[in-house]
Formats: structure tokens, sequence, C-alpha cells
């Protein structure tokens, strides 16, 4: 891939006499200029422009609400109690409002396809934008494969059947299927399975609401508060395992487990991938990046706080890490199931039948559709990078559609690595929770480098934008009416790179320290696997970063090479920027407007 420039489309040719119709004809001619330059521009052409906005939020929360709630959040419970769950829970959603402010402005004033990795290129550096979108391609591959397995663990709630190898197959084609049809019918399965997955959620709520009050034959045993310290492999009533007790140890429980819920909180830029297919991207994308999030963040906080309201943190079915405890007479000895989620073992405590087969369905659907978003974003971004490719070959087959305007070799190249299912399947001789938390560190890392890296752009954004108040100023009336502007910034890009930044840094703590400390319960091989895996990923990206930068020479884009991006030309509803302002009179019902 050869250098570009920030804004190639405006270097040699003017374009504003090109019909849309005879773009299309000679974008079948590549070998003369205007043809290769219409192309260019029109390249979504390519995509289908079907997804109206309910879609858009669709695709977002369904990618956005996985397994986190249900099961992961039973860990972190166990590390830090309820309080400290709840801590933790709040502090991720910061981070993640924080990142979400820079996101959406930039997206009220820049909706244009394969944003995630275009902000970072055109603001920061090409080089920064190519580490970008090949890290979010891969920790989107690695989403869907931990969200498979987890899906297929689920199965074996019901009885052994044919193995999880087998099951996590099966679901594995019925993602690719899903993904392989038209846009329009995908749009209208994720904006199905948004509206179930909330209800589910929601019937969750009430369930720890009415046991709480005193539903169910049982009484139930809660203690709401926060952990006496921090252990890795749990606590006992004598305290005797506690590794760094008092205040010291509650402080890093928390953090560990703000680590992991950050995991459960990525995927409201979701929305910016669907760019390229959203009818009017100028309209939808800034109002869904800006609201969008909230509703998850929303559920998740609630959810956590009734859970820990009527569970005991110190009951020995919850998870912890390197643990692999299962009570006798569970029905699947050595395998994670429901039974381990702390919604089911308040369920089972209350003495309730047949509900946690009930939630167990729930968690599996949840599971899958979440995996079904992942590969949808995986796919995208893929196409993305090809499209912007120098290389022919790559162009005319990773980023080329088929007639009903599906990239399905882009498809199916972000499905390969699904193949890694079975081999961490096949290695889990005892248990599948292992694999899958290896699997979620490797997507946590990347992801928290790209947070990261769309706050820095952020930043850049404004600062250059204040070299051209000709053209744009944020600080204008016709600004707020045409876009979104954020307010408290750059406060809040500074929070979010700062956080996202440390995270990052600190996520392998708990490893080195169970190394060093030789925590009883932990041995040597799973604290280095740990740690190799939290930092592999930044690793990477960084590597990907300096690779392509030694290679070709690529530097810091100066503020001047901003002038001509502030309203891209390749944005179908640009003439009427005034769409992107409305409902900013009324945020509250234009955020109910998007629940539908």
């Amino acid at each position: 891939m050869a250098p570009r420039s920030a804004n190639t489309q405006f270097e040699e040719v003017s374009i504003e006499h090109v019909e849309p119709d005879q773009a299309v004809r000679v974008a079948r001619n590549p070998d003369d200029l205007l043809g290769k330059l219409s192309h260019e521009v029109f390249k979504h052409d390519c995509l289908d422009r079907r997804l109206k906005r309910h879609h858009v939020t669709g695709i977002a929360f369904s990618g956005a609400v996985g397994i986190g709630l249900f099961q992961t959040s039973g860990q972190i419970l166990a590390l830090a109690g309820p309080v400290g769950a709840l801590l933790a829970y709040l502090f991720a959603g910061l981070t993640i409002f924080a990142v979400m402010r820079s996101l959406a402005e930039m997206a009220s004033v820049r909706p244009v396809s394969g944003a995630v990795m275009d902000y970072p290129d055109v603001f920061v550096d090409e080089a920064l934008g190519f580490a970008v979108g090949v890290m979010y391609w891969l920790a989107n591959c690695m989403s869907m494969v931990t969200l498979t397995i987890a899906a297929a663990m689920f199965t074996q709630y019901w009885g052994p059947g044919f193995g999880i190898a087998p099951a996590t197959f099966i679901l594995l084609l019925v993602v690719v299927l899903m993904n392989a049809c038209g846009v329009r019918i995908y749009g209208n399965l994720e904006w199905t399975f948004k509206w179930i997955k909330i209800l589910l959620i929601l019937l969750a709520c009430f369930t720890m609401i009415a046991i709480k009050a005193g539903a169910g034959p049982n009484p139930i045993h809660s203690n709401f508060q926060i952990s006496p310290g921090y252990n890795s492999t749990g606590f006992f009533e004598d305290g005797t395992t506690i590794a760094i007790p008092g205040t010291g140890g509650r402080i890093m429980a928390v953090w560990t487990c703000l680590i992991i819920a950050m995991f459960q909180f990525m995927g409201g830029e979701m929305v910016l991938v669907t760019a390229a297919e959203a009818e009017s991207p100028r309209r939808d994308l800034p109002i869904a990046a800006r609201y969008m999030y909230l509703l998850p963040v929303s559920l998740y906080l609630v959810g956590i706080f009734l859970v820990g309201l009527c569970i005991n943190y110190l009951d020995p079915k919850l998870p912890h890490p390197h643990v692999d405890y299962y009570p006798r007479g569970s029905r699947l000895d050595g395998i994670t199931t429901a039974t381990r989620s702390p919604f089911v073992i308040v369920i089972q405590t209350a003495g309730i039948p047949r509900l946690p087969g009930f939630l167990n369905a729930a968690f599996l659907f949840s599971a899958l559709t979440a995996a079904n978003s992942a590969l949808y974003v995986a796919s995208r971004t893929l196409f993305f990078l090809a499209r912007k490719s120098s290389f022919k070959f790559i162009k005319e087959t990773v980023g080329r559609t088929n007639n009903g305007h599906t990239p399905l070799m882009a498809i199916v190249i972000s499905f390969v690595p699904g193949v890694l299912a079975f081999l961490v399947v096949g290695a889990a001789k005892t248990s599948v929770q292992e694999p899958i938390s290896v699997l979620g560190r490797l997507y946590t890392g990347p992801i928290l480098c790209i947070y990261a890296s769309e706050c820095l752009a952020f930043l850049r954004f404004r600062q250059g934008m204040k070299l051209f108040p000709n053209t744009i100023d944020r600080n204008e009336s016709y600004y707020k009416e045409k876009h979104y502007r954020a307010h408290w910034q750059p406060m809040w890009a500074i929070i979010g790179l700062t956080l996202c930044t440390t995270l990052m840094l600190s996520s392998g703590w708990s490893a080195i320290y169970d190394l060093c400390a030789e925590t009883k319960g932990v041995t040597k091989e799973d604290s280095i696997v740990d740690l190799a895996t939290t930092y592999l990923g930044p690793v990477m990206f960084f590597g990907i970063y300096l690779a392509y930068k030694y290679a070709y020479k690529t530097q810091i884009r100066p503020y001047s090479s901003f002038e001509n991006l502030w309203y891209p030309i390749d944005v179908p509803d640009e003439l009427d920027r005034s769409k992107a302002a409305s409902g900013k009179r009324r945020p509250i019902l234009t955020f109910l407007s998007w629940l539908r």
C-alpha cells in the first residue's frame, strides 16, 4: 500500500460535473483517470445503502450486549463484591462515555465509511489509521470466536449432546449465513435481536427485584458490600486467602474488575461501521454515536446493582480466574455453564424451578447475536481496508461485493479465525472458561489502543479546526445547529485518552502479581499465559504502526492538510446537513425515538 494523502479525491480532477450514471459507466473503465476517480468517489455503491436508523441502533446494541452482564459479571462480583462491581461498572461506563462523546462530534462532521480507522488516518497519521484498521478487524474476529464458544458452551446445559466443538461449528455456520444475507435482511434481524435482548435484561432485573422482595420458597442471603481485599482465587470466611488486604487490596480489586468490565462495555463504536450502508449517515450516525451507547451502559449498571443486592459474593459457585470449581451434582462437571451466572445462582438459591433453563437459552441467544454483530463489523472493516489498498489483487477480491452488494469474500476471510475456536476448545481438557478469558484479553487490549487513538484524533481534529474559522468553527451557532458539539471538550477526550492508556498499560498487573507472589492456586504457567495474552494485542498494534511507518516513511499529518476534510464529498446527504441537527433541541425525545 503506497502512502496516500489525507484527501486523495481532491487532488487532481474536479468531479462536480460528473453525473452519477456517468460515474457508474466510466467506473467500469479503470484505464482512464476519470474512471478511476469516479470509481473511488462512488465506491459506496458497492454496498447497499439500505440501513435505516433503527437498523443501525440494532447492530450497535446487539454487538455491545453479549455475555458480559449475564456471565462475566459473576467473576467481577467474586473479586470485588457488589459495591466494588458497581464502582467498576461506573468507571467503565465513564470511559466509554468519554470516548463516544469524541467520536460523536467527529461523526457529525465527517460521517464517512470506515470512520473508525478514517479519523486516526486523516487527523493523526496514515500509519496509525492502518494499525487501527487491522487491529479492529482482528479484535472483532477474536470477539466472534469468544462469543461463539460461549454460545456453544451454553448448549451443554441441557445435556452433553454431541459436544462443544460440533456445537461451535454449527453456530459459526449460522453466524456466517446471517451475515451472507442482504444488508436489509441483516438489519431487520439485528433490530429484532435488539428488542429481544432488552426484554431479556429487563426480565432478569425484574426477577431480581421480585426475589429481593421475597419471591421464591427459599430465603436468600446477600451481602451488599465491597470485598475485604484482593485475591484472584477468591475469599473464604476465615480470610486466609486474602492476598492484598485492606484499602489497597480493595482499590486493586476494583481496578482489576474495571479492566474486565471494559470487555463488556465495548461496542458502541459499531454504529460508525454502518456508514457505508446507512441510508442517511449525515443524519443518523451522529445521533446514534451520541445516544445509543447509553442504553446498554444504563442496563448494565441497573443489572449489576440489582443482582448485587441479591447475591452472596462469597458463594463458591461464582467463577474465579484459574479456579475450576463445580459443586457436586451439577449437570456437567468440568464444563462452565449458565449455572455460574450470578442471576442463575440467585434464582437457584431462591428455589424457583425452570427459570434457570430459560435464562440459559437467553444467554445462548445473547452470545450468538453478539457474535453475529462482531462478524459484521470485522467483514466491513476488512472490506474498507481492501478498498484503500493499492494492491490490485486485494482490491478486486476482498474489496468487491457480490450481485447482492454483500462483501462475501471479506465475510469468508473474517470467518477463518473461527477455526481457532476448534483449537481452543480442543485444548481445553476440563473447561472452556479459560480459553474464553484468554480470547477476551486478546480483544480488550487492541480495543483500548483503538479508543485511545480516537481520542487523540479528536484532540487534533479540534485543534486543526481553529486554523480554518472561515470554513468551520465549532463556536459559531451554525455549527451547533448542523453538527453535534460535545460540551466540556477537550476534557472528555483527555479523560478517555488517559483512562484507556492507563488501563492498557496496567491490564497485566494481576498476572505480574500472581507470578511474583506465587499466589496459591495459580500456577506459573497460568500467570505467564495471562501476561502474554494481555499484552500481545497492544504489542501487535504498535508493531504494525511502526512497521508501516518505517516502510512508507509516513509523517504526522500537518494541520494545514485538514483544509478540505471537513465536508467530505462522498456522503450522500451532504447537501442537506441540517438533517444532522434534527432532535438536538429535544435530546430526551430524540433518545426515545432511537429506542424503536
